[in-house]
């Protein structure tokens, strides 16, 4: 009888062991709070992408792999959220498709004529390197809208 319960005892630290290391990684995804603000309207639809790589970044158009949500503009500034978001690195653009067709409007030089964001906030071109954000056990960001030609 000794013998067993000393199994047990010894299973019971284990599990405990193993237990007390999973809990303490944490959920290994997590939801992705995007705030936007600066939108210059509240027509049309808002269109996020969510980057794991840069396969087509950054247009939401070339990408495979994106995540894309499209929502309708409800106000100046929105909120959305991306779940179960896996840990790890990623870039997130948005780009305010006022006219609702989908596509981005561009100039006779290739311009985008609608507004765009991306995490992190870089000026100039957007590089994927400089709009990795880090999305552990929670994530939150906010973008800022720009509008190129006013």
């Amino acid at each position: 009888m000794r013998n067993v319960t000393s199994a047990f005892a010894a299973l019971a630290i284990c599990a405990a062991i193993v237990g007390g290391a999973l809990q303490a990684q944490g959920p290994k995804k997590a939801s992705l709070d995007v705030t936007v603000t600066g939108l210059h309207s509240s027509s049309g639809q808002l269109i996020a992408c969510l980057w794991q790589d840069k396969q087509g970044f950054p247009s939401c158009n070339k990408s495979r792999s994106a995540r894309r949500l499209v929502l309708p503009v409800t106000g100046k500034a929105m909120h959305f959220t991306f779940p179960e978001v896996p840990r790890g690195s990623y870039a997130v653009t948005v780009h305010h498709d006022e006219n609702g067709d989908g596509r981005m409007q561009h100039n006779f030089i290739g311009m985008p004529k609608e507004g765009v964001g991306i995490s992190n906030n870089p000026g100039g071109m957007p590089g994927f390197a400089k709009s990795l954000i880090e999305v552990g056990t929670e994530g939150k960001i906010t973008i800022k809208m720009r509008y190129l030609f006013d």
